[in-house]
Order: structure tokens, then C-alpha cells, then sequence
């Protein structure tokens, strides 16, 4: 890289590290979705600040892949979300992201490192939404973030959406060997599960014995179908769309177990086999 590119991605990245700390002193104090005061970045009744039904779900794309989520793509975690990536928000990712860790930690969720899937600048501009989501993860796992994935070229899907066109991007790729580990791969939101998936085969590709996935949100196509015989356990209300139920912890995922197939009865993970959490784990 020549110096003056350097210096220009240098400059780029301390502006953006400047409007995440005004943003941070600046933001609201109100709900993202509601506008409840002093509740910030959501509000109990918009977003309980410990989800059940947390995971692991079964991903679409590749249904040997634990995904972990706060909840579907829709509503006032939509909202907030939106408010994190468009509306000069950023920490409230980080925010959601340490909800959805200690969601993960109280399941017994282990790993020995997080890391995200990076998207190319655009316009000139950095785009760290997931590495945000990131941050929050690994601090409520107590687990170090590591930029393990690169940027996969090609189209920016925002646009390519917004456009019309049909949204897919190519995996991303390893930046290094791995000598074996389990990794947990977070984005912001799963849209098909394709991106994760192609993350997921990098990170095996490159040597980590176990990767699981970690998203604030999914849409409906994200997850799997639901396992032989069971239904979902939480019904859909009049107009509502049906929360999956595709737990990972059946079949294929290594979790899997011997017993019934109910889910647990909240975030603490009741009836889930218990996993240490810290990069030292076995």
C-alpha cells in the first residue's frame, strides 16, 4: 500500500472513530423504537433485555451451523438496528451486541475467540456494523475480537437491493491459517444465511475445529426448517410471522442431545448442555 494511501485510510478511520464518540455523547437517552425516555437503545417492553429463545437455531443455508440471534429482523429490534446503521447510532450495535452475548453466555455458549464479517468501504466511507455487534459479543463473553475474515469483493447489496437486483455476495475469505479453536462469526443481520455460510466454510477451510454464528437479527428465510415432527413454540398472533423454530442442538450440531426436544424455559439455558466460556476453554 503506498504511504499516501495509508495516511488516507488512517485519516478515514480516526473520523469515524470521532463520530462514534460524539455520536456516543450526543445520542438520545430515548428508546430507538418508541421514543420512551431514558431508555435507550431500547426499551424492556420494545426489547426484553434477556431474550429467550436466544438459540441455537438451525441456519438455512447451512444447516450444521449454530445460529445465535436477539430475534427476527422486524420491529423494534428493526428499528433500532436501522437507527445503529443510519441514523448516526453506531454504540447502540455495540449495545445489542453485549444483549445478545449475555444471552449466549447464560445458555452456556463456549468459544475461544469472535470475529465478523468485514464489508469493503463505500463511498469512501468505512462500514463497521458488524465488527460493532462484534465488540459487544466478545465483551459480554469476556473473549477477544479478532479480524480473522476479509472483505469479500463484488457489489455493495444495499445498493444492489435498493436497485432491485438480486443481493448476493461471494464469501469471505481466511486472512490466515488457523490451528484448530472454536470461532463465533458475527454480522448484523441474516438475511438468507448465505454470508454466513461461506464464512463459516472459510473458517473450517482455514483450520477452526467448530464455528458457530451470531446475529442480531434474522429474517425468516435465515432459518432452517424445523426439525421432523415438532412445531413451533411460539405461535404466530393474528399477522404476525411465526418465530422458527430450527434449533442447531438437533441433528447435525455438535450439541446435539439425547434428550426431549422442548425448548428451554428462558434465557438461562435450563435443559441445555453447559459449555465453558473464555478463551481457555476445553
Amino acid at each position: 500500500m503506498r504511504p499516501s494511501t495509508s495516511r488516507s485510510a488512517g485519516r478515514r478511520g480516526s473520523l469515524a472513530a470521532l463520530a462514534g464518540l460524539l455520536a456516543l455523547v450526543l445520542r438520545p437517552a430515548a428508546c430507538l423504537a418508541c421514543d420512551r425516555p431514558q431508555a435507550w437503545p431500547c426499551c424492556a417492553a420494545c426489547l426484553p433485555p434477556e431474550p429467550a429463545g436466544a438459540g441455537p437455531w438451525r441456519l438455512a443455508a447451512d444447516p450444521g451451523l449454530a445460529l445465535w440471534t436477539l430475534g427476527p429482523y422486524r420491529g423494534a429490534l428493526r428499528e433500532a438496528m436501522l437507527a445503529g446503521k443510519l441514523r448516526a447510532q453506531p454504540a447502540a450495535l455495540t449495545v445489542l451486541g453485549r444483549r445478545l452475548g449475555a444471552a449466549m453466555a447464560a445458555a452456556g455458549v463456549g468459544a475461544d475467540l469472535v470475529t465478523w464479517i468485514p464489508a469493503a468501504p463505500a463511498g469512501g466511507l468505512l462500514r463497521d456494523h458488524a465488527r460493532r455487534v462484534a465488540a459487544g459479543v466478545a465483551a459480554a463473553l469476556d473473549l477477544p475480537a479478532v479480524g480473522l475474515l476479509a472483505p469479500a469483493p463484488g457489489r455493495d447489496l444495499g445498493r444492489d437491493r435498493g436497485a432491485g437486483l438480486a443481493a448476493t455476495r461471494p464469501a469471505p475469505r481466511a486472512r490466515r491459517r488457523l490451528a484448530g479453536g472454536r470461532v463465533l462469526v458475527v454480522d448484523d443481520v441474516a438475511t438468507t444465511g448465505a454470508t454466513l455460510a461461506g464464512a463459516a466454510a472459510a473458517l473450517r477451510h482455514a483450520g477452526a475445529r467448530q464455528v458457530e454464528a451470531a446475529v442480531l437479527a434474522a429474517a425468516t428465510a435465515a432459518f432452517g426448517p424445523a426439525p421432523a415432527g415438532e412445531a413451533s413454540p411460539h405461535p404466530a398472533r393474528a399477522g404476525e410471522v411465526p418465530h422458527p423454530w430450527a434449533r442447531a442442538g438437533e441433528g447435525p450440531h455438535p450439541r446435539a442431545r439425547a434428550g426431549g426436544p422442548g425448548p428451554p424455559p428462558g434465557p438461562g439455558g435450563e435443559g441445555r448442555d453447559r459449555h465453558p466460556t473464555g478463551p481457555g476453554s476445553a
